[in-house]
């Protein structure tokens, strides 16, 4: 085999999408289900764990307002499972236990190639507590980039997310 033929078998083999890198992971301490760290976010943690206990409770009425973090996603639930969902594109790590995420921003629905927005933000786990700073979206500084703090209330069961 010529050099160019195997040059040509590398180049497609890079080009190839079952052998591209995929998305970075969400670092494991950040994984999970996330609530306000406040009384409101204790209640509603409270309410689903309650629901999953039932036989075939609906759980996601009380994930209104809370942060799921999976390995490839974080998704901002609202109603109807609705909200904000962010695909990591980039993560770096800042320090112990703290993360630049820029992630590509899919509204009520995962981001799709061509039509996602983007967005960075900040993670850090400090006490045990999550917190979140949104830095920008779509490359305009986020308005209001207080940081919001949360506690774990559960894992994310399996099957809820792909990834």
């Amino acid at each position: 085999m010529t050099r160019t033929a195997i040059l040509g078998l590398i180049g497609l083999a890079l080009a190839s999408p079952a052998l591209a890198k995929p998305n970075p992971a969400m670092p494991p301490q950040v994984r999970g289900i996330w609530m306000d760290d406040n009384a409101q976010g204790r209640r509603q943690c409270q309410s689903y764990l309650a629901a999953m206990r039932k036989d075939g409770g609906d759980a996601s009425g009380p994930l209104v307002g809370a942060e799921v973090i999976t390995a490839r996603s974080l998704h901002s639930y609202a109603e109807y499972g609705e909200g904000n969902f962010y695909e990591p594109r980039r993560i770096a790590a800042l320090g112990k236990q703290k993360w630049r995420v820029d992630a590509a921003l899919g509204l009520d629905g995962m981001p799709e190639d061509g039509e996602a927005g983007r967005a960075t933000f900040t993670l850090s786990i400090e006490g045990g507590k999550l917190l979140v700073r949104m830095e920008s979206i779509n490359a305009k500084p986020a308005s209001g980039s207080a940081v919001q703090r949360y506690f774990r209330c559960a894992a994310v069961p399996p099957g809820m997310y792909a990834g």
